[in-house]
């Protein structure tokens, strides 16, 4: 016996979406009449019959939220995300469908097609680094409550949740000033990622409003191979030092930062009481394997998921959030040595 049509083989024969299919399954009234009988017709060749689970759910409401992603469930960067999005979930009664792409753009439409098949009752779209992304990935979830988070869409409608990046660099280097520090250097991410630009800005403002001088920005990403991807910190470590040391260095993430105090170590150089250094992420995993402990301007993963969450549950929900970046301070950052 061959194996019986799927409603993505329907979709696919009769020229329409899987979603189409599906309302069609749970109301044919609100599909059009042309529609329809093509996709009556298209049923009959691939001798197609609804599940009894799926036609069970007409009428039921399965509290699901849907959740499409890149690779926040592979990225151990983002565990917070996800477990903020499974707190505000439980609060809310709801349970989360999470659908990844594994990076590749094209898998979007057919996993939104497969949770709104699902019912699903909002749809949130995620990514493991703040970024825009493009409308057109959010096509085949118009009419569907949908949510962005650690995203956005330039000129878009829909509501999103971001982290402040530009804030949390602006507190971050005024910490710095407001310990005395002047000479500070910048390890920046790569520079056409948005975090960057924003931190950038942030840092420029921070000088501006202390009345100190500006930092010196150095990329810092990019400089090894896919095993080690800060393979090369090390020589722009001693570009850094080599004319009038700073006695501050910010990074642009821990696992970076982590590396620039190896390679200070590794010149003799004590931190903080020689160069204070500065991560960003506070990651949990990196900043209390430092020697000493890393301040790192944390990111607030969890409470995006949270927020996202409640959001895609919201009718009134518009426009970006931007959440608020602490600065969590330890034992990597001190005053300048005098």
């Amino acid at each position: 016996m061959s194996a019986a049509a799927t409603i993505y083989e329907v979709a696919d024969k009769a020229g329409v979406s899987v979603r189409t299919v599906s309302r069609y399954l749970n109301d044919p009234g609100c599909v059009s009449k042309k529609t329809s009988a093509i996709i009556v017709q298209t049923m009959q060749e691939l001798q197609f019959r609804p599940s009894k689970a799926a036609r069970s759910l007409k009428g039921v409401n399965p509290n699901l939220i849907g959740v499409v992603s890149d690779r926040i469930t592979t990225s151990p960067d983002s565990f917070e995300l996800i477990q903020g999005l499974q707190l505000a979930a439980k609060a809310l009664g709801k349970r989360l469908l999470i659908a990844e792409t594994g990076g590749h753009p094209s898998e979007i439409p057919a996993l939104i097609d497969e949770l709104i098949e699902h019912r699903v009752e909002a749809l949130i779209y995620a990514t493991h680094f703040h970024r825009p992304i493009a409308p057109d990935e959010l096509a085949h979830a118009q009419g569907t409550r949908a949510v962005l988070l650690n995203c956005f869409v330039r000129g878009g409608d829909y509501p999103s949740v971001v982290p402040d990046d530009e804030q949390g660099a602006r507190d971050g280097l005024a910490y710095l000033y407001g310990l005395g520090h002047e000479r500070i250097v910048v390890f920046e991410l790569f520079p056409d990622m948005q975090a960057t630009k924003l931190r950038r800005r942030g840092c420029l403002a921070a000088a501006r409003a202390a009345g100190k001088p500006a930092p010196t920005f150095v990329q810092g990403s990019g400089t090894g191979d896919d095993e080690d991807e800060f393979a090369g910190i090390g020589a722009l470590v001693a570009d850094a030092l080599r004319d009038q040391r700073p006695t501050a260095i910010m990074a642009g993430n821990d696992k970076m930062a982590a590396r620039i105090i190896q390679c200070l170590h590794k010149r003799g150089l004590a931190v903080p009481d020689e160069v204070s250094v500065l991560g960003f992420d506070d990651h949990p995993m990196l900043v209390h394997a430092t020697d000493p402990p890393l301040t790192s301007v944390r990111l607030p993963y969890r409470q995006m998921g949270e927020c996202a969450a409640q959001l895609a549950m919201s009718v009134t929900a518009a426009g970006t959030q931007r959440l608020r970046c602490e600065v969590r301070r330890r034992a990597s950052v001190g005053p300048p040595a005098r």
